[in-house]
């Protein structure tokens, strides 16, 4: 990936973290204290930095096929990942599960889609060269 590339999607992830950030302190303000979570910045920044942590990885294959293969096999690990996150502090923590579970889920949306659409930019680029 190009420096100036890098340089974009982390002007572009700063952005959105701001707008996560307000619906995280929104989320804080107006929640009913049953749907909130100690960790919700734990959880924040653990998106913030999965997300980066894929995005760096993936856009370093060039071969549309393999991207496909690699985005897929990610997405479904990822996935599975979370879930057990989601199922050990539900197990840990009965009480504080229901918050936890929204906050976490509501933020693997956001970044998800996030993630979907930055990385279609950038395969268009490299399909287009």
């Amino acid at each position: 990936m190009k420096k100036a590339s890098t340089l974009r999607y982390f002007l572009y992830l700063g952005l959105f973290s701001i707008f996560t950030l307000a619906v995280l302190l929104l989320w804080k303000a107006y929640a009913s204290p049953r749907f909130q979570t100690h960790l919700i910045w734990v959880i924040w920044l653990f998106f913030i930095l999965t997300t980066t942590a894929l995005h760096l990885f993936l856009t370093r294959i060039t071969d549309p096929k393999k991207f496909i293969m690699y985005f897929m096999a990610l997405s479904g690990l990822k996935m599975f990942f979370y879930l057990i996150i989601i199922f050990a502090y539900a197990l840990l923590k009965k009480e504080a599960a229901l918050g936890f579970t929204l906050f976490f889920l509501s933020m693997y949306f956001f970044y998800s889609g996030f993630e979907v659409v930055l990385l279609l930019k950038e395969q268009k680029k490299i399909v287009s060269n």
